[in-house]
């Protein structure tokens, strides 16, 4: 069972394996709460090339371009795999959990040792409000549209 926490991605080194939209949709959302990333795959999008290059990333982000090598995961805190190849992450996470490193396979949440929730930030009454809904990896389509109902129900100014 996954026990829900919210963690400083500042004092962690974070590694995304994949360069897809999936990785650069979960780049985009690692960085917008600070973190730092490093991403390697042997092609990336080019949504993930203007985060470095458009948006002042480039001190947080560090793009690798080549395959996998099990070297990568040394000093890394968290992991997350987004490529399209199921067998390759599923090494990867094994790897991953046999070091104590903290990895979530973007294919198969049930495969993870940790899930990621929707979430939605915004002032609320002069104070910072962090939403946050999981659906424990089930359906990330209603966690998004619940937690978008919620911002409007509660959050909204009337």
């Amino acid at each position: 069972m996954f026990f829900p926490v919210m963690v400083d991605l500042s004092a962690m080194e974070v590694l995304v394996v994949g360069g897809g939209r999936i990785a650069y949709r979960k780049v985009k959302k690692l960085l917008d709460f600070g973190g730092r990333v490093k991403v390697i795959a042997p092609e990336f999008c080019k949504d993930l090339y203007s985060l470095a290059k458009y948006l002042n990333y480039e001190e947080r982000l560090i793009m690798i371009s080549r395959p996998f090598e099990v070297t990568d995961l040394e000093g890394q805190d968290l992991v997350y795999l987004a490529t399209d190849d199921k067998d390759l992450n599923s090494q990867i996470g094994d790897i991953c959990k046999s070091k104590k490193i903290l990895v979530n396979r973007l294919d198969d949440h049930r495969d993870s040792s940790f899930i990621n929730m929707a979430t939605r930030s915004k002032e609320y009454r002069g104070q910072d409000v962090l939403l946050a809904v999981s659906c424990f990896g089930e359906n990330p389509s209603l966690t998004r549209d619940l937690c978008r109902k919620l911002e409007e129900e509660f959050l909204e100014d009337k």
